[in-house]
Protein backbone atom coordinates (compact mmCIF):
# COMPACT_ATOMS: atom_id res chain seq x y z
CA UNK A 1 0.00 0.00 0.00
CA UNK A 2 2.93 2.51 0.54
CA UNK A 3 4.12 2.16 -2.67
CA UNK A 4 0.64 2.15 -4.55
CA UNK A 5 0.47 5.64 -2.39
CA UNK A 6 3.40 6.75 -3.47
CA UNK A 7 3.14 6.39 -7.01
CA UNK A 8 -0.79 7.41 -6.52
CA UNK A 9 1.18 10.97 -5.81
CA UNK A 10 3.46 11.44 -8.82
CA UNK A 11 -0.19 9.78 -10.76
CA UNK A 12 -1.76 12.90 -9.38
CA UNK A 13 1.07 15.38 -10.51
CA UNK A 14 0.70 13.25 -13.86
CA UNK A 15 -2.77 14.24 -14.22
CA UNK A 16 -2.34 17.84 -13.33
CA UNK A 17 1.25 18.30 -15.75
CA UNK A 18 -1.41 16.58 -18.92
CA UNK A 19 -4.08 19.41 -18.59
CA UNK A 20 -2.14 21.53 -20.03
CA UNK A 21 -1.45 20.57 -23.68
CA UNK A 22 -4.99 19.79 -24.66
CA UNK A 23 -5.90 23.70 -24.06
CA UNK A 24 -4.13 24.86 -26.61
CA UNK A 25 -6.13 22.87 -29.25
CA UNK A 26 -9.68 24.20 -26.79
CA UNK A 27 -8.28 27.73 -27.48
CA UNK A 28 -8.07 27.84 -31.29
CA UNK A 29 -11.37 28.59 -32.49
CA UNK A 30 -11.02 31.66 -29.72
CA UNK A 31 -7.70 32.30 -31.37
CA UNK A 32 -9.30 32.40 -35.16
CA UNK A 33 -12.45 33.84 -34.54
CA UNK A 34 -12.25 36.14 -31.60
CA UNK A 35 -8.52 37.18 -31.95
CA UNK A 36 -7.91 37.44 -35.73
CA UNK A 37 -5.19 34.87 -35.97
CA UNK A 38 -4.93 33.02 -39.08
CA UNK A 39 -4.83 29.24 -39.11
CA UNK A 40 -1.61 28.63 -39.37
CA UNK A 41 -0.81 31.02 -36.54
CA UNK A 42 -3.41 29.58 -34.33
CA UNK A 43 -2.51 25.53 -35.22
CA UNK A 44 1.60 25.98 -34.71
CA UNK A 45 1.16 26.83 -30.59
CA UNK A 46 0.09 23.08 -29.93
CA UNK A 47 2.13 21.97 -33.12
CA UNK A 48 5.14 23.97 -31.15
CA UNK A 49 4.30 22.41 -27.99
CA UNK A 50 4.38 19.23 -29.24
CA UNK A 51 7.78 19.15 -31.02
CA UNK A 52 9.46 21.42 -28.12
CA UNK A 53 8.25 18.36 -25.69
CA UNK A 54 8.83 15.83 -27.97
CA UNK A 55 12.62 16.57 -28.58
CA UNK A 56 13.62 17.93 -25.07
CA UNK A 57 11.87 14.77 -23.31
CA UNK A 58 14.93 12.23 -24.27
CA UNK A 59 17.42 15.25 -23.31
CA UNK A 60 16.31 15.99 -20.15
CA UNK A 61 16.09 12.29 -19.47
CA UNK A 62 19.80 12.02 -20.68
CA UNK A 63 21.56 14.67 -18.83
CA UNK A 64 19.17 12.86 -16.05
CA UNK A 65 21.31 9.41 -16.49
CA UNK A 66 24.40 10.82 -17.15
CA UNK A 67 24.68 13.98 -15.19
CA UNK A 68 22.56 13.57 -12.47
CA UNK A 69 20.18 16.43 -13.23
CA UNK A 70 17.54 16.93 -10.92
CA UNK A 71 14.71 18.92 -11.97
CA UNK A 72 12.26 18.97 -9.53
CA UNK A 73 8.58 18.02 -9.89
CA UNK A 74 7.07 20.84 -8.73
CA UNK A 75 9.45 23.26 -11.23
CA UNK A 76 8.29 20.99 -14.32
CA UNK A 77 4.52 21.33 -12.97
CA UNK A 78 4.85 24.84 -12.15
CA UNK A 79 6.45 25.78 -15.87
CA UNK A 80 4.05 23.73 -17.76
CA UNK A 81 1.30 25.63 -15.80
CA UNK A 82 2.38 28.93 -15.73
CA UNK A 83 2.96 29.34 -19.70
CA UNK A 84 -0.48 27.83 -20.59
CA UNK A 85 -1.80 30.56 -17.77
CA UNK A 86 0.43 33.60 -18.62
CA UNK A 87 -1.62 33.26 -22.39
CA UNK A 88 -4.81 35.10 -20.86
CA UNK A 89 -3.16 38.03 -19.96
CA UNK A 90 -0.36 37.96 -22.97
CA UNK A 91 -2.52 36.57 -26.05
CA UNK A 92 -2.53 39.95 -28.08
CA UNK A 93 1.35 39.20 -28.53
CA UNK A 94 1.99 36.24 -30.65
CA UNK A 95 5.68 35.82 -30.48
CA UNK A 96 5.52 36.20 -26.43
CA UNK A 97 2.37 33.60 -26.32
CA UNK A 98 4.38 31.86 -28.55
CA UNK A 99 7.50 32.00 -25.64
CA UNK A 100 4.82 30.93 -23.13
CA UNK A 101 3.98 28.20 -24.66
CA UNK A 102 8.05 27.07 -25.21
CA UNK A 103 8.18 27.62 -21.28
CA UNK A 104 5.23 25.31 -20.84
CA UNK A 105 6.49 22.68 -23.65
CA UNK A 106 9.81 22.62 -21.37
CA UNK A 107 8.09 21.58 -18.02
CA UNK A 108 6.00 18.92 -19.65
CA UNK A 109 8.86 17.52 -21.09
CA UNK A 110 11.30 17.75 -17.55
CA UNK A 111 8.53 16.12 -16.02
CA UNK A 112 7.62 12.83 -17.60
CA UNK A 113 11.73 11.32 -17.58
CA UNK A 114 12.00 12.60 -13.78
CA UNK A 115 8.37 11.47 -12.13
CA UNK A 116 9.32 7.87 -14.62
CA UNK A 117 12.96 8.02 -12.61
CA UNK A 118 10.99 8.11 -9.33
CA UNK A 119 8.10 5.31 -10.07
CA UNK A 120 10.45 2.81 -11.18
CA UNK A 121 12.94 3.27 -8.48
CA UNK A 122 9.81 2.87 -6.21
CA UNK A 123 8.79 -0.18 -8.28
CA UNK A 124 10.43 -3.92 -8.48
CA UNK A 125 10.12 -6.67 -10.61
CA UNK A 126 6.62 -7.62 -9.09
CA UNK A 127 4.65 -5.02 -9.59
CA UNK A 128 6.10 -3.29 -11.68
CA UNK A 129 3.61 -3.04 -14.57
CA UNK A 130 0.75 -2.11 -12.06
CA UNK A 131 2.79 1.46 -11.25
CA UNK A 132 3.67 1.75 -13.96
CA UNK A 133 0.49 1.95 -15.54
CA UNK A 134 -1.40 3.57 -12.60
CA UNK A 135 1.04 6.65 -13.08
CA UNK A 136 0.14 6.29 -17.06
CA UNK A 137 -3.27 6.52 -15.88
CA UNK A 138 -2.75 9.69 -14.08
CA UNK A 139 -1.85 11.48 -17.21
CA UNK A 140 -4.52 9.92 -19.37
CA UNK A 141 -7.03 11.49 -16.52
CA UNK A 142 -5.43 15.06 -17.09
CA UNK A 143 -5.30 14.95 -20.96
CA UNK A 144 -9.02 13.67 -21.39
CA UNK A 145 -9.72 16.72 -18.27
CA UNK A 146 -7.66 19.72 -20.13
CA UNK A 147 -10.17 20.48 -22.83
CA UNK A 148 -13.32 20.34 -20.52
CA UNK A 149 -11.64 22.49 -18.23
CA UNK A 150 -10.55 24.73 -21.13
CA UNK A 151 -14.28 24.93 -22.32
CA UNK A 152 -15.36 25.85 -18.82
CA UNK A 153 -12.80 28.39 -18.62
CA UNK A 154 -13.72 29.84 -22.07
CA UNK A 155 -17.28 29.90 -21.85
CA UNK A 156 -17.25 31.84 -18.89
CA UNK A 157 -14.30 34.60 -19.62
CA UNK A 158 -12.84 33.84 -23.17
CA UNK A 159 -8.83 34.01 -23.33
CA UNK A 160 -8.51 36.17 -20.26
CA UNK A 161 -10.04 33.28 -18.29
CA UNK A 162 -6.86 31.02 -19.08
CA UNK A 163 -4.87 32.51 -16.19
CA UNK A 164 -6.41 30.58 -13.47
CA UNK A 165 -5.02 27.07 -14.92
CA UNK A 166 -2.52 28.54 -12.70
CA UNK A 167 -4.22 27.32 -9.64
CA UNK A 168 -3.65 23.60 -10.45
CA UNK A 169 -0.14 24.09 -11.09
CA UNK A 170 0.29 25.92 -7.72
CA UNK A 171 -1.93 22.90 -5.78
CA UNK A 172 0.47 20.38 -7.51
CA UNK A 173 3.22 21.91 -7.05
CA UNK A 174 2.57 22.52 -3.23
CA UNK A 175 1.58 19.13 -2.78
CA UNK A 176 4.74 17.60 -4.74
CA UNK A 177 6.98 20.08 -2.46
CA UNK A 178 9.62 17.89 -1.31
CA UNK A 179 8.18 14.56 -2.02
CA UNK A 180 10.14 11.81 -3.11
CA UNK A 181 12.68 14.70 -4.66
CA UNK A 182 15.71 13.15 -3.37
CA UNK A 183 16.02 10.29 -5.86
CA UNK A 184 17.67 9.99 -9.19
CA UNK A 185 17.73 7.73 -12.15
CA UNK A 186 21.17 6.41 -11.12
CA UNK A 187 18.97 4.83 -7.85
CA UNK A 188 17.72 2.14 -10.34
CA UNK A 189 21.04 0.63 -11.70
CA UNK A 190 21.26 -0.59 -7.56
CA UNK A 191 18.35 -2.41 -7.74
CA UNK A 192 18.07 -3.78 -11.17
CA UNK A 193 20.32 -5.92 -13.04
CA UNK A 194 19.62 -7.89 -16.34
CA UNK A 195 20.58 -11.44 -16.03
CA UNK A 196 21.21 -11.14 -19.98
CA UNK A 197 23.05 -7.36 -20.20
CA UNK A 198 21.57 -4.32 -21.35
CA UNK A 199 21.46 -4.40 -25.15
CA UNK A 200 19.54 -1.39 -27.07
CA UNK A 201 18.44 -3.79 -30.10
CA UNK A 202 15.28 -5.21 -28.28
CA UNK A 203 14.54 -1.34 -26.75
CA UNK A 204 14.27 -0.08 -30.69
CA UNK A 205 11.69 -2.41 -31.30
CA UNK A 206 9.62 -1.93 -28.32
CA UNK A 207 10.03 1.88 -30.08
CA UNK A 208 9.60 1.77 -33.21
CA UNK A 209 6.00 -1.06 -32.13
CA UNK A 210 5.26 2.09 -30.01
CA UNK A 211 5.59 4.67 -32.29
CA UNK A 212 3.04 2.44 -34.72
CA UNK A 213 0.94 1.98 -31.99
CA UNK A 214 0.85 5.80 -31.09
CA UNK A 215 -0.16 6.50 -34.94
CA UNK A 216 -3.23 4.38 -34.94
CA UNK A 217 -3.85 5.67 -30.63
CA UNK A 218 -3.85 9.60 -32.11
CA UNK A 219 -5.63 8.17 -35.54
CA UNK A 220 -8.36 6.62 -33.79
CA UNK A 221 -9.17 9.59 -31.63
CA UNK A 222 -9.01 12.15 -34.11
CA UNK A 223 -10.53 10.24 -37.25
CA UNK A 224 -13.28 8.36 -35.31
CA UNK A 225 -15.60 10.96 -34.63
CA UNK A 226 -15.63 12.28 -37.93
CA UNK A 227 -16.34 8.78 -39.28
CA UNK A 228 -19.32 8.01 -36.64
CA UNK A 229 -20.92 11.55 -38.19
CA UNK A 230 -20.75 10.27 -41.55
CA UNK A 231 -22.20 7.91 -40.60
CA UNK A 232 -24.75 8.84 -39.18
CA UNK A 233 -24.19 9.67 -35.84
CA UNK A 234 -24.60 12.89 -34.19
CA UNK A 235 -21.39 14.98 -33.19
CA UNK A 236 -22.54 14.12 -29.61
CA UNK A 237 -22.82 10.58 -29.95
CA UNK A 238 -19.90 10.28 -31.80
CA UNK A 239 -17.70 12.05 -29.07
CA UNK A 240 -19.51 10.20 -26.46
CA UNK A 241 -18.50 7.01 -28.04
CA UNK A 242 -15.36 7.85 -28.35
CA UNK A 243 -15.34 9.13 -24.78
CA UNK A 244 -16.40 5.62 -24.14
CA UNK A 245 -13.80 3.99 -25.84
CA UNK A 246 -10.84 5.85 -23.96
CA UNK A 247 -12.29 4.92 -20.69
CA UNK A 248 -11.86 1.32 -21.82
CA UNK A 249 -8.15 2.24 -22.06
CA UNK A 250 -7.80 3.54 -18.87
CA UNK A 251 -9.26 0.25 -17.67
CA UNK A 252 -7.19 -2.23 -20.35
CA UNK A 253 -3.98 -0.02 -19.27
CA UNK A 254 -4.19 -0.49 -15.70
CA UNK A 255 -5.33 -4.36 -16.37
CA UNK A 256 -2.42 -4.73 -18.71
CA UNK A 257 -0.07 -3.96 -16.16
CA UNK A 258 -1.41 -6.10 -13.11
CA UNK A 259 -0.99 -8.96 -15.91
CA UNK A 260 2.30 -8.29 -16.84
CA UNK A 261 3.22 -8.75 -12.99
CA UNK A 262 1.70 -12.03 -13.49
CA UNK A 263 2.07 -13.91 -16.95
CA UNK A 264 4.86 -11.52 -18.18
CA UNK A 265 5.47 -8.28 -19.76
CA UNK A 266 6.00 -9.61 -23.66
CA UNK A 267 2.93 -11.80 -23.67
CA UNK A 268 0.42 -9.31 -22.33
CA UNK A 269 1.75 -6.61 -24.98
CA UNK A 270 2.36 -9.24 -27.70
CA UNK A 271 -1.56 -10.46 -27.45
CA UNK A 272 -3.19 -7.53 -26.60
CA UNK A 273 -1.76 -5.83 -29.73
CA UNK A 274 -2.96 -8.53 -31.79
CA UNK A 275 -6.35 -8.62 -30.38
CA UNK A 276 -6.98 -4.86 -31.11
CA UNK A 277 -6.65 -5.88 -34.91
CA UNK A 278 -10.11 -7.33 -35.44
CA UNK A 279 -11.78 -5.10 -32.91
CA UNK A 280 -10.54 -2.34 -34.99
CA UNK A 281 -11.93 -4.01 -38.08
CA UNK A 282 -15.40 -4.47 -36.39
CA UNK A 283 -15.79 -0.87 -36.07
CA UNK A 284 -15.83 -0.33 -39.75
CA UNK A 285 -17.68 -2.96 -40.40
CA UNK A 286 -20.92 -2.89 -37.70
CA UNK A 287 -23.32 -0.68 -36.40
CA UNK A 288 -25.14 0.14 -33.62
CA UNK A 289 -24.31 -1.74 -30.09
CA UNK A 290 -21.81 -3.97 -32.22
CA UNK A 291 -20.41 -0.85 -33.27
CA UNK A 292 -20.02 0.61 -29.38
CA UNK A 293 -18.72 -3.16 -28.21
CA UNK A 294 -16.42 -3.29 -30.83
CA UNK A 295 -14.83 0.54 -29.76
CA UNK A 296 -14.78 -0.73 -26.17
CA UNK A 297 -12.93 -4.08 -27.30
CA UNK A 298 -10.35 -1.79 -29.00
CA UNK A 299 -9.99 0.32 -27.12
CA UNK A 300 -9.46 -2.07 -23.75
CA UNK A 301 -7.05 -3.72 -25.97
CA UNK A 302 -4.98 -1.59 -27.51
CA UNK A 303 -4.46 0.55 -24.92
CA UNK A 304 -3.29 -2.37 -22.60
CA UNK A 305 0.29 -2.71 -23.60
CA UNK A 306 1.04 1.13 -23.13
CA UNK A 307 2.30 1.30 -19.74
CA UNK A 308 3.57 -2.27 -20.16
CA UNK A 309 6.02 -1.32 -22.96
CA UNK A 310 7.67 1.51 -20.48
CA UNK A 311 8.28 -0.90 -17.90
CA UNK A 312 9.66 -3.47 -20.24
CA UNK A 313 11.79 -0.70 -21.30
CA UNK A 314 12.94 0.05 -17.75
CA UNK A 315 14.25 -3.61 -17.44
CA UNK A 316 16.13 -4.10 -20.35
CA UNK A 317 17.72 -1.03 -20.04
CA UNK A 318 17.93 0.14 -16.54
CA UNK A 319 20.70 2.21 -16.55
CA UNK A 320 18.67 4.26 -18.97
CA UNK A 321 15.72 5.21 -17.41
CA UNK A 322 15.80 8.67 -17.77
CA UNK A 323 16.68 8.65 -21.66
CA UNK A 324 14.22 5.69 -22.25
CA UNK A 325 11.73 6.97 -20.99
CA UNK A 326 11.89 10.30 -22.73
CA UNK A 327 11.98 8.33 -26.05
CA UNK A 328 8.74 6.44 -25.08
CA UNK A 329 6.63 9.26 -24.27
CA UNK A 330 8.07 11.99 -26.09
CA UNK A 331 9.28 10.87 -29.59
CA UNK A 332 7.70 7.89 -29.79
CA UNK A 333 3.96 10.13 -29.52
CA UNK A 334 5.55 12.85 -31.28
CA UNK A 335 6.44 10.38 -34.32
CA UNK A 336 2.89 8.81 -33.75
CA UNK A 337 1.34 12.49 -34.11
CA UNK A 338 3.14 12.80 -37.40
CA UNK A 339 1.83 9.34 -38.51
CA UNK A 340 -1.87 10.95 -37.99
CA UNK A 341 -1.06 13.90 -40.07
CA UNK A 342 0.35 11.50 -43.03
CA UNK A 343 -3.11 9.46 -42.43
CA UNK A 344 -5.20 13.30 -43.18
CA UNK A 345 -3.16 13.22 -46.49
CA UNK A 346 -4.09 9.62 -47.52
CA UNK A 347 -7.91 10.43 -46.49
CA UNK A 348 -7.98 13.33 -49.20
CA UNK A 349 -6.58 11.01 -51.92
CA UNK A 350 -8.52 8.02 -51.03
CA UNK A 351 -11.35 8.56 -48.27
CA UNK A 352 -11.62 8.38 -45.09
CA UNK A 353 -12.95 4.50 -44.91
CA UNK A 354 -10.15 3.49 -46.76
CA UNK A 355 -7.79 4.84 -44.51
CA UNK A 356 -9.09 4.08 -41.40
CA UNK A 357 -9.44 0.69 -42.92
CA UNK A 358 -5.10 1.28 -42.97
CA UNK A 359 -5.19 1.17 -39.21
CA UNK A 360 -5.30 -2.86 -38.34
CA UNK A 361 -2.75 -3.24 -40.69
CA UNK A 362 -0.38 -1.01 -38.91
CA UNK A 363 -1.91 -2.50 -35.15
CA UNK A 364 -0.57 -5.96 -37.02
CA UNK A 365 3.15 -4.97 -37.96
CA UNK A 366 3.41 -3.16 -34.45
CA UNK A 367 2.98 -6.85 -32.97
CA UNK A 368 5.20 -8.35 -35.39
CA UNK A 369 7.98 -6.09 -34.14
CA UNK A 370 6.70 -6.43 -30.83
CA UNK A 371 7.23 -10.35 -31.10
CA UNK A 372 10.65 -9.73 -31.97
CA UNK A 373 11.61 -8.14 -28.59
CA UNK A 374 13.76 -10.05 -26.54
CA UNK A 375 11.85 -11.28 -23.22
CA UNK A 376 13.77 -9.75 -20.62
CA UNK A 377 15.01 -11.91 -17.99
CA UNK A 378 16.49 -10.00 -15.25
CA UNK A 379 17.30 -10.87 -11.07
CA UNK A 380 16.46 -7.97 -8.25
Amino acid sequence: MKKIWEVSELAFAHLINDIYAPVLMAIQPVLIASLGYNYFEAALLPAAHCIISSVLQPLFGYLADRRGLQIGISISILLSGCGIAAIGVLSNHFLIMFICVAVSAAGHASFHPGALCKVSAISSSGDRGRLTSLFVVGGNMGFALGPIIAGVALASGGIPALIWFIIPAVIGALIMHTRREQESCTHERKIMKPAGGESWKPVMFLFAGSTLRSWVTFGSMVFLPTYLVLEGYSLLTATTMVTIMLLAGVAGQISGGIMSDRIGRKTVVVITTLAAVPAFGAILFTTGPLLMLSMIIFGFFLWSSFAVTIAMSHELMPSQVGLISGLFLGVAMGAGGIGVSVSGIIADQVGLHATLAMFPVITLVAAGIFILVKNPVKTT
